[in-house]
């Protein structure tokens, strides 16, 4: 009987303890519908994006992301994790809004240069609404994996 019980315990500690490290593949697939703003001069969202089922499983559970850093504001504490360096990134280069997640701390976190490479840990949270200046993905509670 103590064999089953630390059997079933072992079980239930890994799989609450579990987190999953997000690829950049995954975070990739989203279809965002956009359409030319004559009053912006650029293309903007024109409704919702659209979200694969995988990524969607990831909704509201822990995961693991790692990326290049991007101070947003140092003094702050507010971070963004890339799939590309910053020169790269969906601000100044080619890529997409997909290519970054939005880092909300559980505690104030270190500094941290620009481009330095890191895993974070925390709560995915999926933009759903697709307003036209959010980020699609945020992460909360966020704390720095060592």
């Amino acid at each position: 009987m103590n064999r089953l019980l630390f059997i079933l315990l072992t079980t239930l500690s890994t799989s609450v303890s579990a987190q999953s490290l997000v690829s950049w593949d995954t975070f990739a697939q989203v279809t965002f519908h956009k359409q030319y703003s004559e009053t912006f001069g650029f293309e903007v969202n024109v409704k919702p994006p659209e979200f694969a089922p995988k990524l969607l499983a990831y909704q509201g559970k822990e995961i693991l992301v790692k990326g290049y850093v991007i101070p947003v504001d140092v003094e702050l504490g507010m971070y963004m994790v890339s799939a590309n360096p910053f020169a790269n990134c969906f601000f100044c280069g080619n890529a997409g809004p997909e290519t970054v997640v939005e880092i909300f701390p559980s505690s104030k976190l270190p500094r941290f240069s620009t481009d330095q490479i890191v895993t974070f840990k925390g709560i995915l949270q999926i933009n759903k609404e697709g307003e036209m200046n959010a980020v699609p993905y945020q992460m909360f509670q966020a704390k720095v994996v060592k």
